[in-house]
């Protein structure tokens, strides 16, 4: 049987598109083993309190804003606490998820959302909560995503659900995976990211809270 010309067209036509998506499957596969690998990463670098590390996987346009040893600073108080407070964060890798590539060629950003549940123990050294303002304090972080327990009255544990850190590579990342977490109230994560990258966490920050409650019903 002869195949007309019009006919092989759309054989090759086909299979180009075949060979196309494979070859999206596979860089999608092999990016988010390496989102995977970065992810483990942080978290055992969270775990071995080891700052350097951790300031390293960190987008660089953070220290367009603050310099590093103040941002080092800052993650050694929110690890180690200070003369007002201290914090204690398990040592452990959560179960976290892992979402799609995400790809905005306009912005030329790459990102993968990571989500995950983390729990911390609070202890404030100058200050005691009456009933008033633990219900206070219960109720401004449940704003935030945070559920509050007090053991104390000075001593609470706190569990946060849904974090999101976002790894991301981008022009300013020289083809580097770097992380920047995801804070909807916060400035500095606005001055970082595009448009683009903001509205799709802003939209997957949702989708995990919407399945967090049907889960929850």
């Amino acid at each position: 049987m002869t195949i007309k010309t019009p006919q092989i067209k759309i054989v090759v036509f086909s299979a180009l598109l075949l060979l196309g998506g494979l070859g999206f499957a596979q860089n999608n596969e092999q990016a988010l083993k390496e989102v995977n690998d970065v992810a483990l990463k942080m978290f055992t670098d969270m775990n071995n309190r080891d700052y350097d590390a951790i300031i390293d996987m960190t987008h660089p346009k953070v220290f367009e804003i603050a310099p590093k040893a103040s941002i080092k600073e800052v993650f050694k108080s929110m690890f180690e606490g200070n003369e007002d407070f201290s914090i204690n964060i398990p040592k452990t890798v959560p179960n976290y998820k892992l979402s799609q590539v995400y790809t905005n060629q306009k912005d030329s950003v790459t990102y993968v959302f990571v989500s995950y549940d983390m729990k911390m123990d609070m202890s404030f050294h100058k200050q005691e909560f009456n009933d008033e303002a633990k219900t206070m304090m219960k109720t401004m972080m449940a704003g935030k995503g945070m559920d509050v327990t007090f053991k104390t009255n000075n001593a609470l544990e706190v569990f946060m659900k849904d974090r999101i850190t976002i790894i991301l590579k981008d022009n300013h990342t020289n083809n580097k995976w770097v992380m920047v977490n995801y804070d909807a109230d916060s400035p500095l994560f606005y001055n970082i990211v595009p448009v683009s990258l903001i509205e799709s966490a802003k939209n997957y920050n949702q989708e995990l809270m919407l399945l967090r409650k049907k889960e929850d019903e």
